[in-house]
């Protein structure tokens, strides 16, 4: 009795260690909560072997800082941004490092740091120019329009009684772009510090005077107010994000995008490339498993195309680049995307010192010269 007893104890335990679940814990952010729980629910019912818990975090970067701080347990997998981001978690020395990804140039160089990629690219967001076709009905600019062209147009937009272009012109979000530009489409830096009072950036400055202080063809306000001066018909153009484009389509507003110009010698203006991606925690077959679900080409297409993201995987870009004139716009805009720095250096002393010289300098408190030497004194204290 006793070994009939035994064997049937070891049977019952050899199966559960059989078809035992695994559980993966992932954490999840920003935009497409609804299609990604939707992916999620499709991977769990399609096989026994792993089951997702899947957390929504309304705030990721701060939710991971308090976790690495107060040493709790991390996820399997947490959706990140690149840049900030990035840099606190390979500091923190947190990550699995990810190995080779058929993705674009542009999503690999996001998440690559000391030439080793560090979270499994999933989709992004690029800054683009909105064009309300309520206010300005005449022909578009081609995809190669320059700064010219965009003068041009801001000003007839003017002209006609409304505001030419709104961005918030002491964001270092959309300053970045015209920074890069103006020095050969790079960030200036120095040991791994940016420069900020050399030519470049006095020119990128001093643009920035030129359509909001001289020209006025251009209105800064806050995100909120960027927004709904767009929304509410009194300016022409916005520079934001793609992320807005499924709440201006609800909205059902007559709007197209248009990609950032270049410079009349051919040097694009780089818009931000916004990637997010998966980072691991926990390297193991089921998180593996669950990466190659959702980064399938179907599942991408599906999760990216009511979103309006661009995807990582290739074969689903090619789909959506081929679907509408919004993703065609994303796709050039994305090619061309500006790739910023992981320092934190740059992601604070940088953004704190440009848009507190950008604001003295365009408020008129201090000359150019002044407000950029000031904030590069600033940022050089903080790389010590």
């Amino acid at each position: 009795m006793l070994k009939r007893f035994i064997v049937f104890l070891l049977i019952a335990i050899f199966s559960i260690g059989i078809f035992a679940t695994t559980t993966i814990n992932v954490w999840f952010s920003w935009e497409g909560q609804k299609e990604f729980q939707t992916l999620v629910d499709q991977f769990n019912t399609s096989q026994s072997l792993y089951h997702v818990n899947l957390v929504y975090i309304p705030s990721m970067t701060q939710k991971l800082q308090i976790t690495l701080s107060s040493g709790n347990q991390l996820p399997d997998l947490a959706l990140i941004q690149s840049g900030y981001d990035m840099g606190f978690l390979v500091n923190a020395n947190v990550l699995t490092p990810v190995g080779t990804v058929n993705t674009s140039k542009a999503f690999y160089n996001s998440f690559l740091t000391n030439g080793k990629l560090y979270a499994y690219p999933y989709y992004a967001d690029v800054q683009v120019i909105y064009l309300n076709r309520k206010i300005y009905k005449g022909p578009l600019p081609s995809d190669n329009w320059n700064l010219s062209d965009f003068e041009t147009l801001a000003n007839k937009i003017k002209e006609d009684g409304h505001i030419g272009a709104v961005l918030n012109n002491t964001s270092s979000y959309f300053f970045n772009s015209f920074y890069a530009a103006f020095n050969e489409g790079v960030i200036p830096q120095e040991n791994g510090i940016p420069i900020v009072n050399n030519d470049g950036t006095i020119k990128a400055a001093e643009f920035y005077n030129k359509i909001f202080n001289v020209d006025k063809i251009a209105v800064s306000f806050t995100k909120a107010a960027l927004i709904n001066s767009f929304t509410s018909g009194k300016t022409g153009m916005l520079f934001q994000g793609s992320f807005l484009i499924p709440d201006f389509l609800n909205l059902g507003l007559d709007f197209t995008i248009l990609p950032y110009p270049y410079f009349d010698n051919g040097q694009p203006i780089q818009p931000d490339f916004d990637a997010k991606g998966f980072a691991i925690f926990k390297n193991s077959e089921a998180v593996r498993a669950f990466l190659d679900y959702i980064t399938s080409a179907k599942n991408e297409v599906y999760f990216c195309a009511s979103t309006y993201k661009l995807p990582a995987n290739l074969e689903a870009m090619h789909e959506l680049d081929n679907s509408n004139q919004f993703f065609r716009i994303m796709d050039l805009s994305g090619q061309k995307g500006l790739i910023l720095p992981t320092t934190n250096v740059f992601q604070t002393a940088y953004s704190d010192a440009i848009s507190t010289a950008l604001q003295l300098y365009l408020s008129g408190q201090m000359s150019v010269d002044e407000a950029l030497s000031k904030a590069q004194n600033y940022i050089d204290s903080q790389a010590k």
